[in-house]
C-alpha cells in the first residue's frame, strides 16, 4: 500500500500539487444525506446534525476498500475523463466499476451492508432500550463488516484497540492468522483539553506511515477525517455537507438525474450523483485546534506490515513496544499507545528490581 505521506505538500515528498490534488480528489467523500428512506421504523430521513462520526468512519473503511481492491496508485479523474484512453479509465475499466461497487456498500438504503440504515439497525440490536438513531457506535461498523456478504469485504477483518494497548495476539486471532487483512483502529488522546504541541510530530509521523488510513477526529462535537498534513496543519475531508440521496439504481452514466415528478424541466446542467462522493475543495485545520480525542486507523496485509509499522513508529518516538518476557521493552518519552507482543503482565512488572534500583528509589 502506497504511503499517505504523498498527501503532504512538503517539497521533499516528490509530489507536485497536481499529483497531490488528484490523490485528494480520488478519496471517497461520504457526507450527510437528505431524503433517505426512513431509518429503522422512524420518520427520520436525514443524518444531518448527528451522523458525522459515522460518516468519518465510513470514509476510513472506504479508503481501505479502495486500496485493497484498486491499489493506492489508482486515481479518479472525474466521470467526463473516465473514457480517456491516456488516463486508463474507461467505463469498462474494472477499477472504475470497482469504485461503484464500493460506493454501493455505503449507500443510504436498507440493503447496503455498510450503509447508515444497516449501522443503525445493528446499534439498535446492541442497545434495544436506547434510541439508535443518532447514536451509532464503532462496534456497529465491526459487526457490519463481519456480516457483509460482499466479495469486497470477504478478506477484511476489523479490530478496535482498548486501554491504549494493541495486543499482537488479538490481531493475529482477529485476522485468522493473517488469512485476512486487518483494519486496526486505535483510540488515542493528544492532550487533556487541547492538543499538546509535543504530539505535532506524532501526528505527522502517523500520517506519513504507509499503512495508516488516516485519523478520525475533528473539532469538539464536529467529526472530521484527517488524511494528510501541511506543516502544522492537517488536511481533512468534512462530512458536514448535505447532499440529496439519489438511489444508485437510478444513476445513468449518459444522462443527468430525472427531474422530480410534476416539475417543469430544468435547463441548467445537473451534476452526476457520483460527483457528491469526491471533494474538490481542500480543507486544512491547525493541529492545535484539533479535538485531542481521536482514533488512528491502520490497514495491515501481513504481520510483517504490522511489525514494520510499529518499529518505525517506535523509532520515531510515537509508540511504546513491549516485546515480552526475556525481550524487554522499547520505551519512548510521550507514547500515544503501547504495542504488546505478549498477553500477560508486561516484562517490566514481572522482573525483579535490582539492588541499585532500590538504592536509587530511596535516595
Amino acid at each position: 500500500m502506497n504511503a499517505i505521506f504523498e498527501l503532504r505538500l512538503e517539497c521533499d515528498c516528490g509530489m507536485d500539487f497536481i499529483d497531490f490534488y488528484r490523490d485528494y480528489y480520488t478519496r471517497i467523500w461520504i457526507t450527510y444525506r437528505t431524503g433517505m428512506p426512513p431509518l429503522l421504523g422512524t420518520e427520520v430521513t436525514s443524518d444531518c446534525g448527528w451522523g458525522c462520526m459515522i460518516r468519518s468512519t465510513q470514509m476510513a473503511i472506504a479508503q481501505a476498500l479502495v486500496v485493497n481492491r484498486m491499489t493506492r496508485r489508482w486515481r479518479y479523474y472525474g466521470r467526463k475523463l473516465s473514457s480517456r484512453k491516456d488516463v486508463g479509465h474507461s467505463r469498462g475499466d474494472s477499477f472504475y466499476d470497482a469504485q461503484l461497487e464500493v460506493l454501493k456498500l455505503f449507500e443510504d438504503c436498507p440493503s447496503a451492508p455498510l450503509g447508515m440504515h444497516r449501522l443503525v439497525e445493528i446499534s439498535s440490536r446492541e442497545n434495544p432500550t436506547e434510541n439508535a438513531v443518532g447514536r451509532c457506535q464503532g462496534i456497529s461498523c465491526r459487526k457490519a463488516i463481519r456480516q457483509s456478504a460482499s466479495p469486497l469485504t470477504s478478506d477484511l477483518s476489523i479490530m478496535l484497540a482498548v486501554d491504549g494497548r494493541v495486543v499482537v495476539g488479538d490481531a493475529e486471532r482477529e485476522s485468522r492468522a493473517w488469512a485476512k487483512r486487518l483494519l486496526l483502529f486505535v483510540p488515542v488522546r493528544l492532550g487533556t483539553s487541547s492538543v499538546n504541541p509535543v504530539y505535532f510530530d506524532h501526528i505527522r509521523h502517523l500520517l506519513s506511515t504507509t499503512t495508516c488510513l488516516g485519523i478520525l477526529g475533528g473539532r469538539p462535537d464536529h467529526s472530521l477525517y484527517f488524511i494528510g498534513y501541511y506543516g502544522r496543519q492537517v488536511i481533512y475531508l468534512d462530512p458536514h455537507v448535505a447532499h440529496e440521496y439519489i438511489p444508485m439504481s437510478s444513476w445513468d452514466e449518459s444522462t443527468p438525474p430525472p427531474d422530480h415528478e410534476g416539475q417543469e424541466p430544468v435547463k441548467k446542467r445537473h451534476k452526476h450523483p457520483i460527483s457528491s462522493y469526491h471533494c474538490r475543495s481542500l480543507s486544512k485545520l491547525p493541529m492545535k485546534d484539533m479535538d485531542p480525542s481521536c482514533v488512528v486507523g491502520f490497514m495491515f496485509r501481513t504481520k510483517e506490515d504490522m511489525d514494520g509499522t510499529f518499529r518505525i513508529l517506535n523509532l520515531n518516538q510515537v509508540v511504546d513496544v513491549d516485546l515480552g518476557p526475556g525481550e524487554g521493552s522499547k520505551r519512548t518519552k510521550d507514547p500515544l499507545f503501547t504495542v504488546q507482543y505478549q498477553e500477560t503482565a508486561s516484562y517490566d512488572c514481572l522482573r525483579e528490581v535490582s539492588e541499585d534500583e532500590q538504592r536509587q528509589a530511596l535516595e
